[in-house]
């Protein structure tokens, strides 16, 4: 069976690649490390070429995202000033979509670093809203199925765009504050994460519906 290029949904980037994004619930230590970067500080690295295999890495709430730390990280969201009290910071906090499941290492690479028999869990894309539009539709296209906005604002990269493709599949964020001060992203990009079932999906319905001008 040839493998999946996704060569129409590269075709929607105007920078870098897509990212993919693995996780390996059993490898050798020596080949990971912890990581003094922000998770989406890899994910915009991988965007232009980097590839690494983390244990962990610096975020706060992000480690609580992938798992490693189970203090919902309220009182950080609380002292940011970015909720009127504690009951909305916990509440918001909580709300966080995270990985319930046990993992050794996570691999974050460009698409095109995944070899054969190697594939991704979740891909990661930075696109403007009118190409964010067309994966919306081409995944629509063989689904007939509206894709919903889940977020609050926060752990976008993180939680938004790699834990809920892991639940449904498909994930549209207007970013967070940290991913946008620490990695930098165009200001009128979204983050999208799909799994690879839906990525599978999308790019074959790329291949049918109309451009957006036709």
């Amino acid at each position: 069976m040839t493998r999946n290029t996704f060569t129409k949904i590269k075709e929607l980037i105007n920078k870098g690649e897509p990212v993919g994004i693995k996780f390996f619930d059993d490898q050798d230590e020596s080949d990971i490390i912890d990581s003094d970067k922000l998770f989406c500080e890899h994910i915009i690295n991988a965007r232009y070429g980097e590839s690494v295999n983390i244990k962990s890495q610096r975020c706060y709430v992000g480690e609580y995202i992938l798992g490693k730390d189970v203090d919902v990280p309220y009182d950080y969201y609380l002292k940011s000033g970015r909720y009127k009290n504690k009951d909305f910071a916990l509440s918001a906090a909580s709300s966080l979509p995270r990985l319930e499941r046990h993992f050794s290492s996570i691999l974050i690479a460009p698409i095109s670093m995944f070899a054969d028999g190697l594939d991704f869990d979740v891909m990661i894309l930075y696109l403007t809203p009118e190409k964010a539009m067309k994966v919306v539709q081409a995944y629509a296209y063989h689904t007939g199925q509206r894709s919903k906005i889940d977020t609050i604002g926060a752990g976008s990269i993180c939680s938004d765009c790699t834990i809920i493709p892991l639940i449904s599949g498909l994930a549209i964020s207007m970013g967070c504050k940290g991913s946008r001060k620490h990695t930098k992203y165009d200001e009128h990009e979204l983050p999208v994460g799909m799994s690879l079932d839906v990525a599978n999906i999308v790019e074959s319905g790329l291949a049918k519906i109309p451009d957006t001008h036709d």
